[in-house]
């Protein structure tokens, strides 16, 4: 199954088997070949580390750096991007990821962390076997759940829904806080 065949723009993939990619002692230099000072600065990382070996790096490093070779991408496919990043970080990258897309790029985030698709992905596929299996628009979904790890803001909502407190379906922690806040007074 091609993963640039699926119908979205930023599209989250829960997938079987994640392929990260090794690059081995490539200079990072020669891994981003098109405007390296400005894809560096776009993904946070220093331009110092053009010099470093790709094998020395973070795996946090690691995925900026394969972010910054694919900016020039018309389809841009991250595998396990969010492997190694804190929160601030990875709602700048939401924020990066929508900018992308929006000179109409494709991004496609293979991951089983679904905190990486909340607030960011337009369309969520399951895929075992190179096969689709299932694909929804929803984080609240439970099938995609299946073979992952349910986000804490999802399972908070599914346990207030179990106490009988019905909350609306929100990804966005800041705006669950505003409607808990709402149901209080």
């Amino acid at each position: 199954m091609e993963l640039k065949t699926l119908d979205g723009s930023i599209i989250g993939v829960i997938k079987d088997d994640i392929k990260t990619e090794d690059l081995g002692n490539t200079l990072v230099k020669d891994i981003i070949k098109k405007r390296i000072e400005e894809a560096l600065k776009m993904v946070n990382l220093e331009e110092s580390i053009k010099d470093k070996c790709f094998n020395t790096l973070s795996s946090m490093e690691k995925n900026k750096v394969i972010l910054a070779s694919k900016l020039q991408d018309d389809v841009i496919i991250l595998n396990d991007f969010s492997k190694g990043m804190i929160t601030k970080e990875l709602a700048y990258f939401k924020k990066l990821f929508k900018k992308i897309a929006s000179y109409n790029k494709k991004i496609i985030l293979v991951s089983k962390d679904i905190n990486l698709f909340l607030n960011c992905t337009d369309t969520i596929y399951l895929i075992n076997d190179d096969k689709v299996t299932y694909q929804t628009h929803d984080y609240f979904d439970p099938t995609i759940y299946i073979d992952c790890d349910i986000p804490p803001i999802v399972d908070f909502i599914y346990r207030c829904e179990d106490l009988g407190i019905r909350l609306n379906e929100y990804a966005d922690l800041n705006e669950l806080i505003k409607a808990i806040y709402r149901i209080k007074s």
